[in-house]
């Protein structure tokens, strides 16, 4: 009788209809308590900024999203930005720039993984003059 008043619900109780609505927004992840994910690197914002340059763009075929049109949300919670999107193809890009830096390395690189992530080495004063005055005055190197 309740498929009869509402046939998009089936025989689901109303809480598990309401998570059921919750899967279909891609905006939303929907877990169980306790289940750690791995990071999806922000897929709909990357998507949705894709997606917004490809309407602007209309016939023009210029689909390449601009430098800083988005922000992950790591990216977005770091307040020493420290953590850097964006897409290699363009020269000009922050994430361009560093990948070029010499500090610039990436996990296991010896092994031609070629990971996505990649870090920035820290930056460390050699001169023993001048690393022991770093210390005593500011604490730390």
């Amino acid at each position: 009788m309740r498929w009869w008043k509402d046939p998009d619900r089936g025989n689901k109780p109303s809480d598990e209809w309401e998570l059921l609505k919750l899967v279909k927004n891609p905006d939303v992840s929907v877990r169980m308590r306790g289940v750690m994910e791995k990071c999806s690197y922000c897929i709909q914002r990357i998507q949705g900024a894709e997606i917004a340059q490809k309407v602007k763009a209309g016939a023009t075929g210029d689909v390449l999203v601009p430098d800083g049109t988005f922000k992950t949300a790591c990216q977005q919670a770091c307040p020493a930005e420290a953590i850097v999107f964006g897409d290699l193809r363009l020269a000009d890009s922050q994430v361009a720039k560093n990948k070029k830096d010499p500090r610039n390395y990436g996990l296991l690189n010896e092994l031609h993984t070629r990971p996505r992530t990649t870090y920035m080495a820290r930056l460390r004063n050699p001169h023993p003059a001048l690393a022991a005055k770093g210390t005593t005055e500011a604490g730390r190197t």
